[in-house]
């Protein structure tokens, strides 16, 4: 077989060269590599391509799904071109095929940042290659500087060091000014564009980033061009809603609140004067009035963004309560939807001033209402609540005395609302918006302000949080839920912050005990981490909720906080080692001992056993920080200063106290980590004369009577 197709390929070889006029065969039979015959034959197979053999490898690019490949198709559309102008191959010339798939794969690769554009430019500008609409020619065409290899024929090395000494590397329009350069191809080529084409173009602009105001104006002249030349016959299709409603879209990303609004405006009303002139293409819909919305909102022009939802709604629902009573309109009202609502809501969430949240609750509320007129699909989401909690957690109205109330009560609402069956307000789903750090912050804002419920509110909501958990994953409790709740009870103050706390610390222990468990009898590769895994500050938190509650039990229940955090340590969680502030919070317990709360809620002075018992911790604990339990962990100017307060502020008899805080100072200096904290402790701590002898007796010198200029070797 095979021979017998180099026979047929033999045959057909000499069939063109018999056929050839010029044909000068050697009687040798020896045929001239050079001659023109040879060449002849060459370019007569080269005829057998087409363009439908560059479309496929045009197509091929267009379903790559990563990568940047508008310049590899700027150059292929170049050699198309190239070889129909200048070995004249017509069957090769691009035609509307062509463009329209280089113009998708442009627009597809628009939004990288480091686009392949910017090489095949080569960092030259390319204004002229975007469409005049006086003509069927552009100017790149028209000058015979298009780009051909995606070099440009220019010299100027002035720009060219320009570039370079400036690091040029994008130029955020050149997918915009690429996907232009193709449409001007095709109208030169009489290939007429068809709203396809011009779509892509404004998707490009669209989708540029940092296009901002040079994207939003060479868009809205894309469109005005459209218009021109759809009016002297040169397309045959105007722009209709999407074309419009892009342009919106850029214009509402520009970043101009002064232009960006008002323009949207102008081409909203444009495009409804066209529909009534007979382009019923053109009626805005619902996708054209957010793109308004948006850019008026998103250019700090929330208030007519609102004017406009709300005017929506009333005209809405005055032509729904017309229809009601057998009055139908001629046209249909556009019905807001969603976005419409939560665009609003979103920036009046993000305004600088506190009245932004109560008008983003304002039109949370409206929206509501409109849902339950017979909206049904029309209802709020993650983003509807979580905005505005944000907004009196994080943001603005947080200082608002009344701040921390209004979340929760909102955060209240939205758990109420999703188990009615309003599933979208917690999706199962990761997204942008994550449930759980609407719970923390509200957690967050009570405990900032140390308010009294800050532990119960805290508890509450990790309680939501675990039955929620079942159904929403990104809701279960993790080590980030567990420290907002530790935080609230470590700021409210409550008699029993301590004990709550430490309860909540065992149950963080007993989940990293059972998932430590599972992982040792399961057979799987892949270690399981516990969700509520404890670190260091969430046993310092817990201690800090037993110093500042007026517990009897504030210094056993530090120290057994601390215990548990050595204990936790030692069986491997490297997270929990304890550090000097642990021992010192224990000691920061001991000192604030003297005062309790008793059964009317009254601060008393606790009973001198409990102020003993106190006493005898902070001593054993500052005994175990000597021995530097740990490696680093050893005695500071804190725990020193911190011991001596508890000399002073317990009520001891004298010589315990006395003789405890001198020594602690005595070791203190020893160990050179005398501060101005130690030296006002001590001072309080000592009677005046036994103040100056422990002063004297460790260095000190140049006393004043006060004993309040001291000088020790010379440094104080």
């Amino acid at each position: 077989d095979d021979d017998d197709d180099d026979d047929e390929k033999d045959e057909d070889d000499d069939e063109v060269i018999s056929n050839s006029d010029d044909a000068d065969i050697p009687l040798n039979g020896v045929q001239n590599p050079y001659s023109r015959r040879s060449s002849f034959r060459q370019h007569d197979k080269a005829r057998d391509l087409d363009v439908e053999v560059y479309n496929s490898i045009l197509v091929a690019y267009s379903r790559e799904q990563s990568g940047d490949n508008a310049a590899d198709v700027m150059r292929l559309l170049d050699r198309m071109e190239r070889l129909a102008e200048e070995l004249d191959m017509p069957s090769v010339r691009p035609n509307k095929r062509s463009y329209n798939v280089a113009l998708g794969v442009i627009s597809n690769s628009a939004s990288r940042a480091d686009t392949s554009l910017a090489v095949y430019y080569d960092g030259e500008d390319i204004a002229e290659d975007e469409i005049r609409y006086g003509g069927s020619e552009s100017n790149a065409t028209k000058a015979g500087t298009k780009p051909k290899g995606g070099k440009r024929n220019n010299n100027n090395n002035k720009n060219k060091k320009y570039n370079k000494k400036n690091n040029q590397k994008f130029n955020p329009l050149y997918a915009g000014r690429a996907a232009e350069s193709v449409l001007s191809r095709m109208l030169a080529n009489s290939h007429r564009p068809d709203s396809y084409a011009f779509a892509s173009v404004l998707n490009s602009y669209q989708r540029i980033p940092n296009g901002r105001l040079d994207a939003a104006l060479a868009a809205d002249a894309v469109v005005r061009g459209m218009e021109s030349l759809h009016l002297h016959g040169k397309i045959d299709e105007p722009p209709d809603v999407f074309h419009y409603t892009m342009v919106c879209a850029c214009w509402s990303r520009s970043g101009h609140g002064a232009v960006a609004g008002e323009r949207c405006s102008e081409i909203l009303s444009h495009m409804t004067e066209r529909a009534q002139g007979g382009f019923e293409r053109v009626k805005p819909n619902i996708r054209t009035f957010n793109a308004v919305i948006d850019s008026h909102a998103y250019n700090g022009r929330v208030a007519e963004a609102e004017d406009m939802l709300l005017s929506m709604v009333d005209n809405y629902e005055s032509s729904a309560a017309r229809s009601m009573d057998g009055i139908e309109d001629d046209q249909l009202p556009v019905r807001p939807d969603s976005f419409s609502f939560n665009t609003v809501i979103q920036q009046w969430a993000r305004a600088r001033t506190p009245e932004g949240g109560r008008r983003a609750e304002r039109i949370l509320d409206r929206m509501l209402e409109f849902h339950h007129n017979g909206n049904a699909d029309v209802r709020p989401d993650e983003r509807s609540f979580a905005y505005i909690i944000y907004h009196f957690t994080k943001g603005a109205g947080r200082m608002a005395p009344d701040a921390p109330d209004r979340a929760l009560k909102l955060l209240r609402r939205m758990i109420r609302m999703f188990r009615q069956g309003y599933k979208e307000l917690l999706p199962a789903y990761d997204n942008r918006t994550n449930p759980i750090f609407a719970f923390t912050s509200v957690i967050d804002a009570h405990s900032v302000l140390r308010r009294p419920d800050a532990g119960m509110v805290g508890d509450e909501l990790l309680d939501a949080m675990t039955k929620l958990g079942d159904s929403v994953d990104a809701l279960k409790p993790n080590t980030y839920a567990c420290l907002s709740v530790l935080y609230g009870w470590s700021s409210c103050g409550s008699v029993d912050a301590g004990e709550r706390a430490t309860e909540l610390l065992r149950k963080m222990e007993e989940d990293m005990a059972d998932v430590a468990a599972r992982t040792w009898n399961c057979e799987e590769e892949e270690e399981e981490i516990s969700r509520m895994r404890t670190t260091q500050r969430c046993y310092i938190l817990a201690q800090t909720a037993w110093a500042r509650s007026p517990s009897e039990r504030k210094a056993e229940g530090a120290l057994e906080v601390l215990e548990m955090m050595e204990a936790n340590y030692a069986i491997g969680n490297m997270d929990a080692k304890p550090t000097v502030q642990a021992y010192s919070m224990v000691l920061n317990a001991c000192a604030f001992a003297d005062m309790v709360q008793d059964e009317k809620g009254m601060l008393v002075k606790a009973t001198p056993e409990n102020q003993r018992r106190a006493f005898d911790v902070a001593q054993h604990t500052l005994d175990r920080v000597r021995g530097e339990p740990y490696p680093g962990v050893r005695p500071n100017p804190v725990i020193y200063g911190t011991f001596i307060k508890c000399c002073g502020r317990l009520n001891l008899p004298d010589d315990i106290a006395i003789k405890a805080a001198a020594r602690a100072f005595e070791d203190c200096c020893r160990r050179g980590l005398v501060s101005d904290f130690v030296l006002t402790q001590i001072r309080y701590a000592l009677p005046p004369e036994t103040f100056l002898k422990a002063l004297v007796k460790n260095g000190y010198r140049d006393l004043d009577k006060n004993g309040k200029t001291l000088s020790r070797d010379g440094k104080r």
